[in-house]
């Protein structure tokens, strides 16, 4: 039960921010047969997520301003 919950909430969160990401549906269950505790979410997960993010800015932004130069 408590897999299907955290799955399909999960799922649902990313459906109401539009930002879905079939395998990231796949974290909560992880997440659940490992045992993991929460700091789980926050170390790897979240902390890659936002290393992801920062790379793909700073990449974007790296862009634009070689094409600004051309």
């Amino acid at each position: 039960m408590c897999l299907a919950a955290a799955t399909g909430l999960a799922v649902s969160a990313m459906l109401l921010t539009n930002t879905t990401h079939p395998p990231a549906g796949a974290n909560p269950l992880l997440i659940m047969l490992s045992g993991q505790s929460w700091d789980f979410l926050f170390t790897p997960v979240l902390l890659g997520a936002v290393i992801i993010v920062l790379w793909g800015k700073s990449m974007h932004k790296l862009q634009l301003r070689l094409q600004k130069s051309t």
